[in-house]
């Protein structure tokens, strides 16, 4: 089983470290090549800096809390997500990489969330309660209501108490879990493998497991079941 990790060898290692945490054999590629995606079993789409806004639905001007802008990463990424969703391969967003599967499927994204000091701080990840939906693949691993953490200021909009309506949503995806404030922090395909979460697992298990918070440990051994089904 060979899963690659769409973004750069410095900013994915904890995401490699989970995955072994669930499967010590387990072989991790970190790559943007395309023609080595041929050989991934599962492509892991990590968190990174601010999604580019000409691919967002009318190609709006940049907010000017927009930072860590790198265009070409995320149309790299986007290729090798096409790819996956084209073979019907398991995919794992996390972060920056929900709200890239979020944008293929085309939906919308808010470039500041106007509850954005719930969800970042200067330092660390927030934790927050986030609401989950209590018959969805995360309703079988969660309680329908558990702490999270997060570490973002764009996201998608749900329906929540902060925002006038929420951002146009993506097609053949289901919110399945939100912030209480209405950002979605969770979504999956209505027929693919294919799951984002605004969250980070990566930061919830192993040496950072934080009490009473979710242990995101369950959501990498989803993923590896999922690769595990779908194997030829």
């Amino acid at each position: 089983m060979k899963i690659g990790i769409a973004g750069l060898p410095a900013l994915t290692q904890n995401y490699v470290e989970a995955l072994r945490l669930v499967s010590p054999h387990i072989v991790t590629d970190i790559s943007l090549c395309p023609s080595r995606a041929k050989q991934w079993d599962g492509l892991l789409l990590p968190g990174g800096g601010d999604i580019d806004p000409a691919l967002l639905p009318h190609s709006p001007p940049a907010d000017p809390n927009c930072r860590n802008l790198d265009p070409i990463l995320d149309r790299q990424q986007l290729a090798l997500l096409e790819y996956f969703v084209w073979q019907k391969k398991p995919v794992l967003g996390i972060c920056k990489g929900m709200q890239l599967i979020h944008l293929y499927f085309c939906g919308d994204l808010c470039q500041h969330l106007p509850t954005a000091r719930i969800h970042c701080k200067a330092q660390g990840d927030c934790l927050h309660p986030v609401h989950t939906a209590p018959h969805c693949v995360l309703g079988k691993l969660y309680s329908p209501t558990c702490l999270v953490n997060s570490a973002h200021h764009q996201g998608v909009l749900g329906n929540g108490p902060s925002f006038g309506q929420s951002c146009q949503p993506a097609h053949d995806l289901s919110v399945i879990q939100q912030a209480p404030d209405g950002v979605v922090e969770g979504i999956c395909h209505t027929r693919l493998p294919i799951l984002g979460l605004q969250w980070h697992p990566e930061r919830l298990c192993g040496r950072f497991l934080r009490p009473g918070a979710a242990d995101g440990r369950q959501i990498f051994s989803l993923f590896l079941s999922w690769i595990l089904e779908t194997a030829p």
